[in-house]
């Protein structure tokens, strides 16, 4: 793990994390597994978006300046996407692909498979 010194003068972690939280989890527990891994502060922003072909969410630390990569898997991101906690500022791309995008409910196709 590689730290570099931020621009504001917090740290950036070099290092890509597992987000640790489950699609039917307290809100307590999605705050810990996105909060920032240098001082712990929950409100934290992340930027979810598509680099060479897969998933990447960004984050940065308002609090401290610190920021860091955040692997999330399908269900994790529809947590994110239904109900995200009130502390995480939570950005999507226009860029997703549509397979990580739910299937529409009126579409009949989804209903055969």
């Amino acid at each position: 793990m590689e730290l570099v010194a931020g621009a504001r003068g917090g740290t950036v972690w070099d290092v890509l994390y597992d987000a640790v939280f489950n699609l039917d989890d307290p809100v307590a527990l999605v705050d810990a597994g996105l909060s920032c891994p240098s001082c712990l502060h929950a409100s934290t922003r992340l930027f979810v978006d598509v680099v060479d072909g897969a998933l990447d969410a960004r984050c940065d630390c308002p609090s401290c300046g610190a920021t860091w990569s955040l692997a999330l898997a399908p269900r994790q991101l529809l947590r994110l996407s239904l109900d995200p906690p009130p502390s995480a500022d939570v950005r999507w791309s226009r860029r997703l692909p549509s397979s990580a995008v739910p299937l529409r409910i009126d579409d009949e196709d989804a209903w055969d498979a």
